[in-house]
């Protein structure tokens, strides 16, 4: 039987994104009672007024009514919860920002929604470098500071307002996108302290990244090492991430926001192998040849049998770890040393290591 997708944001996209990828994107908003919501878009579907299908304006049982899912509810999944406790893998998680006919200050919205998200990941204990916060809100590291807020937060850019149908938010952003180069993005991450940056790949590929100011940065030659340079090791959270492009953007060093989640799809539309786990449970050069040299019809079943016998992030040995940790930073210009380097993998993949999550779980079901 052929995969079927679950829905964007479900618990059941989710977990599927945490175990077969290496790990998930997905957005949260916060209700009329506090409580936090899974959810993507600013409105729920249908022609009330608006005020009548703000997420932020409803309660949490009208939100259960509509078989949307909280927070709590994807805590409560052991699948989900002890893959990303054990290290390896990645939650990235979206704050969403409320829609302006709800008139809530977004100043205090971010403390409110910091707050919840740190008071219920608390007590599981995660490796520092297994879960990151980021918003196209402009304000999303200024109120961390303020609050105290321990998880790493970052900007996604180019900025988007955070209401109206797709094709209006791009053009409103073209503007912003047109005005900010890839070195402004990476230099105000580093001011701020934030150890990632999230941003469209529109800024490092195609005649678009010729838009932004100063000298272009990109996934192949020297713009690839301008861009690595610059970023000494700060992490990439990327999209979209096109299938044709995937070990373009992987060997850049990028961390792919994916939409391709399906367990089935092995090959890439060139033929090549696919592996949606270069970070969480990397293929070794004996499973790699297999795969290659196999029928595209056998490389699913193939797959299978790799992920039983590969060791996940925190069953390698040490050698193998620190050899591939040591590859990635010299070839992508990390700073520090080569012994800080692991030292620091006690707190789990470093951020500038190329992962694959998938985008609301198991890659978008609707919208733009």
């Amino acid at each position: 039987m052929s995969w079927q997708q679950p829905d964007e944001n479900s618990i059941e996209a989710l977990e599927h994104g945490m175990l077969f990828a290496d790990g998930v994107e997905f957005d949260v908003k916060l209700d009329s009672d506090h409580n936090l919501v899974i959810y993507h878009d600013e409105l729920l579907p249908g022609n009330s007024p608006k005020k009548e299908r703000c997420i932020e304006l409803l309660g949490t049982d009208e939100i259960k009514k509509n078989n949307i899912p909280l927070f709590d509810d994807l805590l409560s999944n052991k699948k989900f919860t002890e893959e990303l406790q054990q290290g390896g893998k990645t939650a990235c998680i979206e704050f969403k920002m409320p829609h302006p006919v709800t008139k809530i200050n977004h100043d205090e919205y971010l403390a409110k929604i910091m707050n919840q998200v740190e008071e219920k990941l608390n007590d599981f204990e995660l490796p520092k470098r297994s879960t990151i916060v980021y918003s196209f809100s402009p304000r999303i590291e200024s109120v961390a500071k303020t609050v105290g807020f321990k998880f790493p937060v970052t900007r996604l850019m180019p900025h988007l307002r955070p209401w109206g149908v797709w094709k209006v938010k791009r053009a409103i952003g073209m503007p912003n996108f047109a005005r900010t180069s890839v070195s402004s993005i990476i230099n105000n991450s580093k001011k701020h302290r934030m150890p990632a940056m999230g941003l469209a790949l529109h800024f490092l590929n195609g005649w678009t990244k010729w838009i932004s100011p100063g000298i272009p940065m990109g996934l192949k030659g020297k713009a690839l090492e301008r861009l690595n340079k610059a970023r000494s090791g700060m992490g990439a959270f990327v999209w979209p991430a096109p299938l044709e492009m995937e070990d373009l953007m992987i060997n850049a060093g990028l961390s792919l926001i994916s939409d391709n989640i399906n367990p089935e799809l092995m090959t890439k539309p060139d033929g090549s192998i696919r592996w949606m786990r270069p970070a969480s449970q990397p293929l070794n050069d004996e499973w790699r040849n297999i795969l290659e040299s196999a029928e595209k019809t056998e490389r699913y079943e193939l797959s299978k049998e790799a992920i039983d016998s590969l060791p996940k992030w925190h069953e390698m040995e040490d050698s193998r770890r620190n050899k591939m940790i040591i590859e990635q930073g010299k070839r992508m210009f990390w700073s520090g040393s080569e012994e800080k380097w692991i030292q620091e993998l006690k707190d789990g993949i470093p951020w500038g290591s190329p992962r694959i999550l998938g985008h609301r779980g198991a890659g978008k079901t609707h919208g733009g």
